[in-house]
This record gives C-alpha cells, structure tokens and sequence, in this order.
C-alpha cells in the first residue's frame, strides 16, 4: 500500500470518527444521579436537559417491567413498581416508544439513564391476604421460587412466622443471613435463580441495553446471592462492551456489609446515610463530620432516598431511620453534594424542596471538571468556625462550601483562613455574589463577602451555600 493511500485511509477514519457523536465516557462514574422516582418517561423527557443545565450526568427511573396493579392507594402506590409480574413487557410508567423517546432525548442532552431493575422477587398479587397462586407471572413455574413453608410444617426454612397464613416472610433488617438469602422478603414470593430465571432476567437487562440504558441499579441486592450479583453484572459488562455503570441496594445490618458485594459494583452507603443523620437532625454537632462511610469512592451517597422519604412511605414506621424533620435531609443532601468521594443520588422531590441543591450538582460537576484538569480539589473539613450548626469545607483551593443548619443567621464578623488552601476570589453560585481571601501581615483572611467594607462570613439560618473560584478581576468588579 502506497505512503498517499494509507495517508487517505487514515484522513477519512479520522474525519468519520469525529463526524459521529460517541457515547464516550458512559462508562464513567457519575457526577450526580437525579432519582425520578415513580415519574413518566414523557414527564421526565420534558425536563432533563434541564438537569443537564443544573449538573447532573444521570437520571434513574424506576422499574420498567409490567407491575402488580394494585389495589395500592396513594401515596404508597409507588411500591407496585417494586412488585414484578412479566419482565417481558414495559408498561406502567410508559410505552417502550415512550422509554425510548427518553432515552434519545436524555443522550442528545449527554444524560445518561439508569434503570433500576428487581429481581429477587414477584408481585405479591394477593396483597398479603394468602399464598400466591405462582401461575400467574408469564414463563415462570412454581420450581423457579422458593419452597413457602406449610403452616403444618413451619419449621421447614428458618423464617420469621410473622403471620400464620403466609409464614415464609423476613424483613430487610432481621440479622439473618440465611433467612434474607432463602426466605420471602415479607409477603413477596422470592426467586431461585434457576436456569429459567436467569434467562427471563437476562432477556429483561438485554431489551433494556438495546433501547440504550447506559446503566442499572440492582433492587435488594443483599437478599440475592453475590455469585448471582456477579453473574448478572458480567453479563451487562460482556453485551455492553463494558460501557454501563451499575450499582446494588445494599442496606447494612449486623450480618451484612457493603464489602460483602462492592467486589461486584458499587453499593449503596447506608453507612454515611446513618453517621449523618446524626450530625444533622436536631440536637446534632455538624463538628462531629466527617462522617463514616463506605471505604470505596464509588458508593451511592444520599441525605435520603426513597426507602427513608416517610411522605411515600406512608408512616414513619415504614420508612428506613427517616429524619424528624425533612429539612435536616436536605442539608445532608447539600453535605453529600459538596464531598469529594462518592456518588451523589438525590431524590427528585428535594431538588425542588431546596433551592441550594441544584447548585451543589452544579459545584460537584464543576470540582469534577478541575480534577480532571489536574487541579486540587481535595476535601478538607476546615475547624475555624466552633458551632455545632456550622460547617466549612474546603475542595483544595479551587471551591468552598459553607452551611448553617441553626434557625439563625450566622455572622463572623473575621475569618482567619491561614491555614487552608483557599486564597483569590470565589463566586456563590446560586447568589451569584463574590468573597475574597487574602493575605494581611503573612495571615490569611477572607476580606469581602459581598461588598468591600464586609468582611469575615454571613449565612443565613437553614441555608447552604457553594463558592467557585474565579479570576481575582470578579472580586474587584464592583
């Protein structure tokens, strides 16, 4: 082959190759996931760009297979989604036109989706009244489900007998292992993953990949065996080429861990959601942050999800630890947003609740973008502000992050930030307001906020605020 024709060849690769768009970096960890949860694909369809705009780089829906359909009344009809009938057919929150419809318009905006899926366990169609009658889920049999125990025989698996007409149930939380793995999860009838199952299940993912979900959540992930995690996951990973995130529900108790099965994929951070609750419901030290927290930077972080959002619960006692107050959630919800590690979930109602949390989406993509850029944005608690309802954090020197969970304003009239590594000009985001921080006699000190003759730090009660850094000019402006 001739030097001119090679030459050609590559020209017209290269110039296809940049002609087409990619679904590059799909693969990668999210920035921030939006939950929209329980809502329409067109509903959704007509929003995500904006979320785009806000900062986040996913949307989750809910499951899409065809659902039991009721009778639930609102608000806890959304538990329906969770109860599987036909994993052949989309239906119930749209079309597959309608999830499709999504998708395209989510990728042209470079969203990516994830779906969540369940997979452990059937409808219970009889709403809790009796056993199942198991015929009724499409292409399975009553050998592709656990064995229910007999009323004449109750001792036959090592579950709760919670109710004596359906005495094969469990809770998420009973601290038996072989009871979560083997039993029903309450009145749901629970799988064997039988070659059958699999198939059925796998079918489901595949028509998902082919419709273009760039990712999945795994629904009570620690009541399915992690060999059977890892199988489903190797699957996606093999008829993805590798360009899906997922990750599984995962909620800890004294006989389950997040380490039992973030060897697979990332796990949900019960963990941090339970230190935190601590620091910030009422009476709590935010002095006591950092929090604990799953050890893997991966781990989906959120200050509360649908498991703990009392108001889809229905009663407090349905809810996961639900926070007294919602408002405390929405500022843990500010906390995860402006950490370093993890993956940021945020439910959707409270994007709308907290005028501050689309702009920590926004804060986290930003401190994203300038890691990549080599930049630091290491996060740092910073220990110059002694109240129990105040917090400052510092992301290196490129952004900082302040919140006051008291019902009061807080105003520190000198702020000696010698120690950090914050020094220029940073802009609020969603005041659009400037501070500086300078240097005075070899210390430290922010010496604007806002205006020139103000200087030290003001918040406002029950309020979180998000700083970029800008060129020093911002500051000098006005």
């Amino acid at each position: 082959m001739s030097f001119r024709k090679s030459i050609l060849i590559f020209t017209f690769i290269f110039f296809v190759v940049l002609g087409f768009p990619s679904k590059a970096f799909a693969s990668e960890q999210p920035t921030a996931i939006f939950h929209a949860f329980n809502q329409n694909y067109s509903d959704i369809e007509k929003f995500v760009c904006k979320l785009a705009d806000q900062g986040y780089s996913h949307v989750q829906i809910s499951p899409v297979q065809k659902s039991n359909p009721g009778p639930f009344a609102p608000p806890t009809g959304w538990s329906q989604r969770y109860q599987p009938v036909d994993y052949s057919v989309i239906d119930g929150l749209g079309t597959e036109g309608d999830l499709k419809s999504l998708i395209k318009e989510a990728h042209q905006c470079n969203i990516k989706v994830i779906a969540d899926v369940v997979f452990n366990h059937m409808a219970d169609l009889n709403n809790g009244a009796d056993f199942e009658d198991l015929t009724k889920f499409p292409g399975l049999s009553k050998d592709d489900f656990l064995t229910v125990a007999s009323t004449s025989n109750p001792g036959q698996r090592p579950c709760k007998d919670a109710d004596s007409k359906v005495p094969n149930r469990n809770g998420y939380d009973d601290g038996n292992r072989d009871s979560e793995l083997n039993c029903w999860l309450a009145s749901l009838p629970d799988l064997k993953f039988t070659p059958n199952v699999k198939r059925l299940q796998k079918a489901h993912l595949k028509k998902l990949l082919d419709l273009g979900i760039d990712g999945f959540r795994f629904d009570a992930s620690k009541h399915m065996p992690a060999n059977v995690q890892k199988e489903y996951i190797d699957f996606i990973d093999a008829e993805s080429k590798g360009n899906t995130w997922n990750y599984l529900e995962v909620i800890e108790d004294n006989d389950t861990k997040a380490e039992d099965y973030n060897w697979i994929a990332a796990v949900t951070d019960f963990l941090l959601y339970n230190s935190m609750k601590g620091a910030f419901s009422f009476g709590g030290d935010l002095r006591s942050l950092p929090s604990n927290a799953v050890n893997d930077s991966r781990s989906v972080t959120f200050g509360r999800n649908h498991d703990s959002v009392t108001e889809i619960r229905n009663a407090k006692k349905d809810a996961y630890s639900p926070y007294d107050d919602a408002t405390d959630s929405y500022l843990a919800t500010a906390y995860v947003l402006a950490r370093e590690g993890g993956t940021p979930l945020v439910f959707n109602a409270d994007n709308l609740n907290a005028a501050y949390i689309p702009f920590g989406a926004k804060f986290r993509q930003i401190m994203t973008q300038r890691g990549k850029d080599r930049k630091n944005v290491k996060e740092n608690i910073l220990k110059v502000i002694n109240r129990p309802t105040a917090l400052l954090m510092e992301r290196g020197a490129e952004g900082f992050f302040v919140e006051n969970k008291g019902l009061d304003k807080i105003d520190i009239p000198v702020l000696d930030l010698t120690l950090s590594n914050l020094e220029g000009c940073y802009r609020e985001l969603r005041n659009n307001f400037t501070v500086a921080v300078e240097r005075r006699n070899g210390k430290k000190f922010v010496t604007r906020w806002g205006t020139p003759n103000k200087g030290g730090m003001e918040i406002q009660g029950r309020d979180a605020l998000y700083f970029i850094r800008e060129p020093f000019a911002q500051c000098q402006a006005n």
